[in-house]
């Protein structure tokens, strides 16, 4: 026998006859935090080693701290005789032993809850919940149910057989009352669906739908009517390159859409005549050769009178107005006109815009232009025009002076006193 296994059971057997061993196992999710205690006395000495490899030395006295060389000893946090281990590691499973004589086997685990198929499940289906713990498929769990039911089966995947509504809700599995995991199951009690009338002659869906996306995949489906035994309806088909579609042709009395379906299964019924009243049956299938069924019932009333038609789908009626509410590639025909005059406004007043942008313009290039040909008086040509207005004024010849007779007051040209007076002087 190696030494090692030796040493362990003589240490064993040593905690055992002093009865102050005592031995825990404790799982932790990585990347989450555990808590031990050591269980001492405040202000007692504590001393905590992984695999014995001391991780921290605490003086309960003193207050001082002293690191060991464990690989966690960086991000350990010790408070009194507790010690926390956050951010857990794959690396950090070990055994903790504590000064008191606790002993602490850790495993740092991923653990990942899930439902198969899915979460979302039809009524009367079967699923398996799985708890997987990487790399300990046989430690026990506990499952508790939405009612706080336990499990006896402490297996870490259970089965379910034919879930119904009191399956419904949160799930939870309990890792040795260290780790608690839940997951929510959503049980779909079947199609939705309700009754319908049409008027003479129109057109009416005959709705029928899941409540929401379930885990199952669907297989197939179909309309019945009894007694329209004649009228061909489209069944369901899931296929890897169209997956899950109508099959059929349209004819002159139902017609569907083309496209890919997913929890809507809806046909239209056209040019309804009283003959088409009754009952009509929705089928869906599932893989597992489960089928949920809807069941919808048609009423065909007199035709409202001035032409008018009325489309009720599932239970709300919208009244149409003659011509107004024809359908023009799909859409009636005054949405088309709503349309139609609200492009028109929009593209009048886009023009309006663009004439406004361009006359602005316009006249802030004719005011640039008007104030560029105003060229205003410098200084410097100010003077210069002055001084060549003096050197034009020196140039000019000085005037001869009057004569006396000419500038004497009483010459004046004052009626005929003054030829009398010029001719006196003249004499003289």
């Amino acid at each position: 026998m190696p030494a090692c296994k030796i040493l362990f059971f003589l240490l064993l057997a040593l905690c055992t006859s002093c009865g102050e061993c005592d031995e825990f196992v404790k799982y932790g999710q990585v990347g989450g935090e555990v808590s031990m205690d050591c269980g001492v006395p405040q202000n007692s000495d504590v001393e905590w080693k992984l695999n014995d490899i001391l991780i921290i030395k605490i003086n309960g006295k003193r207050g001082t701290r002293q690191k060991g060389h464990s690989h966690i000893k960086d991000k350990v946090s010790a408070n009194g005789g507790t010690l926390k281990v956050p951010r857990l590691e794959t690396r950090d499973s070990g055994v903790y032993s504590c000064n008191s004589g606790k002993r602490y086997t850790l495993h740092a685990v991923s653990v990942s809850v899930f439902a198969k198929p899915g979460p979302v499940l039809v009524q009367s289906s079967d699923v398996e919940l799985h708890c997987d713990i990487t790399g300990h498929p046989n430690v026990e769990v506990q499952w508790l149910s939405p009612s706080n039911d336990k499990k006896d089966d402490k297996k870490q995947v259970i089965h379910l057989k034919s879930v119904s509504s009191k399956d419904d809700g949160q799930w939870t599995c309990l890792i040795k009352d260290d780790l608690k995991f839940s997951l929510k199951l959503t049980i779909v009690a079947g199609l939705q669906t309700t009754a319908v009338e049409v008027p003479e002659g129109g057109k009416i869906v005959l709705p029928c739908s899941l409540p929401q996306s379930v885990s199952q995949r669907v297989v197939g489906g179909k309309w019945t009517a009894d007694h329209l035994p004649t009228v061909s309806f489209p069944t369901l088909k899931n296929t890897e390159t169209k997956g899950l579609h109508w099959s059929g042709d349209n004819s002159s009395k139902v017609i569907f859409t083309s496209d890919q379906l997913s929890i809507n299964y809806d046909v239209t019924l056209i040019n309804a005549q009283r003959s088409d009243e009754g009952k009509y049956v929705c089928t869906v299938e599932f893989e597992g050769e489960l089928k949920l069924t809807a069941e919808t019932s048609l009423t065909v009333v007199a035709k409202p009178s001035g032409g008018q038609e009325v489309i009720k789908v599932k239970g709300k009626t919208s009244a149409g107005g003659g011509t107004w509410r024809k359908e023009v590639f799909g859409l009636q025909l005054w949405i088309w006109i709503a349309v139609g005059a609200s492009s028109l406004v929009l593209i009048g007043l886009i023009i309006v815009a663009v004439l406004v942008r361009q006359r602005n313009k316009r006249m802030k290039k004719r005011v640039k232009k008007l104030r560029s040909m105003r060229q205003p008086l410098t200084a410097k040509d100010y003077c210069r025009c002055r001084a060549e207005s003096e050197v034009e004024l020196v140039g000019q010849e000085r005037p001869l002076p009057v004569p006396r007779q000419q500038r004497n007051p009483r010459t004046r040209t004052a009626g005929p006193n003054h030829t009398i007076e010029k001719r006196r002087e003249q004499d003289y």
